[in-house]
């Protein structure tokens, strides 16, 4: 491991698997619309975070939400999020969830009003992860999955349906179309930090409001927004029914 902790630091940004089970953890942090309607921006990484991604959600385009129901797919526009909703996904590696705590209670400090929530990724069943990769040469889409009060208990899931998931995921990596992704762990092991006007608040997991919580995530690029639902519409999920929200990336 090196010791310079910038040097490290570079390692882990150049290489997401260098060093991983050494005492780094990988966490999303979902940031909240601010007052402004606009995505508050996951901060500059200082030493000891390393930042793979940051995904904000466009703010002049509309979001769909897929629910897969026995009938067939359901589908919604929504607008931009509210305050309730997740305006974007940043992806790091750090030592604990109390060092991002740390780390965004003191970046994201001053007047402007800001909310994150940190969760610890990985699937409670042991599905692998996609490691962020790559950059997208066509417009990129973040696909929240839904919790609900399987995904909290962290229930275990079909073995069988996992298994399909693996393989789908292998499939978009090997197409180009999957960037990251991966499972989130039950908010009890999840933290909140709030800023604004001078002040900072962090509040520890585990959070009620499951139908407004994020089981999972990935980050995908495509032609079109038609192209993201089509890719969804397909998947093999491990849930009974499955609702997801697709957004269009900023930038």
């Amino acid at each position: 491991m090196a010791a310079d902790p910038a040097l490290r630091d570079a390692l882990y940004a150049c290489c997401p698997s260098f060093g991983r089970g050494l005492h780094r953890m990988r966490f999303v942090i979902l940031s909240q619309a601010g007052p402004s309607g606009q995505a508050v921006p996951v901060p500059s990484p200082s030493v000891g975070i390393t930042l793979h991604e940051s995904a904000p959600v466009a703010a002049d385009a509309a979001g769909v939400h897929v629910r897969l129901t026995d009938a067939g797919p359901e589908e919604t526009r929504v607008p931009f999020p509210s305050a309730t909703r997740v305006a974007g996904l940043g992806i790091v590696e750090a030592e604990s969830r109390q060092a991002v705590a740390e780390w965004l209670r003191d970046a994201a400090g001053g007047d402007d009003e800001a909310g994150f929530e940190i969760r610890e990724t990985g699937c409670a069943g042991g599905l692998a992860g996609v490691d962020p990769s790559g950059t997208a040469s066509k417009p990129r889409f973040l696909i929240l999955v839904k919790a609900d009060a399987d995904t909290e208990a962290e229930a275990p899931s079909d073995p069988a349906k996992l298994a399909a998931m693996a393989q789908r995921n292998d499939e978009g990596v090997r197409a180009g179309l999957l960037l990251a992704g991966d499972g989130l762990r039950s908010t009890a092991r999840g933290t909140r930090v709030r800023v604004g006007n001078g002040k900072a608040g962090v509040m520890d997991g585990p959070f009620a409001e499951a139908k407004e919580l994020v089981a999972g995530f990935w980050l995908i690029q495509a032609d079109s927004m038609d192209e993201a639902i089509a890719w969804v519409r397909r998947y093999p999920f491990a849930q009974a029914r499955p609702e997801v929200e697709i957004h269009p990336v900023a930038g």
